[in-house]
């Protein structure tokens, strides 16, 4: 019966990672282009900054909702919710017209990530007893990490071979085929548990707990947001094509995917020593990327982030999410995902508006002040197990 339950579950996670995998591949073949499709309506570095943070403005208020949503209805089902309003908002990109207009349908694709990334992540929790949430966190993150780490090279080379229209409308197919595939694959296994009355107090006592690892994943938020929104528009005014723009981010994807599939390892460090240490990494990470606008000292620096951003994810989720209670997974997720769109909102706006009144080298240095915040608190903060 063991065996037979074990096999039931493979088969249910098998299913899942690969709905994620397509939905994440539509996504990662042309979100990091966003940026250079923008530019060709005369976008600014301010411009891009406030590219970035229209979707994280979104984002920053959702997930929360969300995460307690997701504690009382049928968690699938927000999932295909979520996949078809990206699937709505990705082929819409296809008829902009101006800056404008992207801003516009970025600020409303940040509602469907805002469902898309907790959700998937609650799903991952619900899968695996406390003691496995890093490990299966790993695993959930290589099936979507894959997708991105192809995806750009795959975006790149389509943008140089049919343009911009074409991508969004090969993304769209994908990100459809995956809401399809959650309808009649993943939907069927999962139904609404049931639990004890959820108390919202308890939650937002668990949260001021935990103030400090909070402001620690916006500083992450902050850092990743700059390089996802900042840096493809830079690396393009220094001469780099989108086919080595999208090689950039595919070794970033696999340095994220290599890191994800041993991330389990890092807790022989110590939750904290490891976030602290990875901290130190990306701050050199950023300042290589200020100090040296070219391909061959970027593709080093940002796999070395991608590395480095991929420790944190799984860390800091499980981190957070053991505090609270089973029938509160939602609120844990949705919580660490608000804070985090938080520092995806704060960074690209901040990183613009620093490339605009000096150099857009200094939105790097910027980067580098918050990794070094991200260290400092890992190296001080506690957990409630502690004393």
């Amino acid at each position: 019966m063991c065996e037979r339950n074990a096999a039931l579950l493979d088969n249910k996670r098998l299913r899942y990672y690969v709905s994620i995998f397509v939905g994440s591949l539509g996504l990662g073949m042309y979100v990091f282009f966003v940026p250079v499709f923008a530019q060709r309506f005369g976008a600014t570095f301010l411009d891009l900054g406030y590219l970035g943070t229209a979707p994280s403005l979104t984002y920053a208020v959702a997930p929360i909702f969300v995460g307690y949503i997701a504690d009382r209805v049928n968690r699938s089902r927000l999932y295909a919710l979520s996949l078809l309003i990206i699937f709505a908002t990705t082929i819409t990109l296809g008829l902009s017209r101006s800056v404008s207009d992207i801003v516009l349908i970025r600020l409303l694709g940040g509602l469907g990530l805002a469902f898309y990334w907790p959700v998937t992540e609650i799903l991952v929790l619900d899968l695996v007893p406390r003691e496995r949430r890093v490990r299966e966190m790993g695993l959930y993150s290589v099936s979507w990490g894959s997708a991105f780490l192809i995806g750009p090279l795959i975006g790149g080379v389509i943008i140089q071979a049919l343009g911009f229209i074409s991508l969004f409308v090969i993304s769209s197919v994908l990100i459809i085929s995956a809401f399809l595939q959650a309808v009649f694959l993943v939907l069927p296994d999962n139904r609404k548990k049931e639990g004890p009355r959820i108390r919202v107090s308890g939650e937002f006592h668990v949260m001021r707990q935990l103030l400090p690892w909070y402001v620690m994943v916006a500083c992450y938020g902050i850092v990743f947001s700059i390089i996802t929104s900042i840096f493809p528009g830079y690396a393009n005014s220094v001469g780099i094509s989108p086919v080595l723009i999208g090689g950039l981010f595919t070794a970033f994807g696999i340095a994220r995917v290599s890191a994800y599939a041993t991330s389990e390892r890092f807790l022989h460090f110590g939750e904290r020593k490891a976030l602290m240490l990875v901290s130190i990494v990306i701050g050199a990470g950023c300042l290589v990327i200020a100090l040296h606008p070219t391909f061959s000292a970027f593709l080093p620096a940002i796999a070395i982030l991608g590395g480095c951003f991929a420790i944190v994810f799984p860390l800091s989720i499980s981190l957070i999410s053991r505090h609270f209670p089973d029938e509160q997974t939602g609120a844990a997720v949705g919580s660490y995902e608000s804070v985090n769109g938080i520092g995806n909102a704060i960074g690209p706006v901040l990183a613009g508006v620093v490339a605009t009144v000096s150099n857009v080298k200094w939105s790097f240095i910027s980067a580098l002040f918050f990794a070094i915040l991200m260290m400092t608190i890992a190296a001080r903060g506690k957990t409630y197990s502690e004393t």
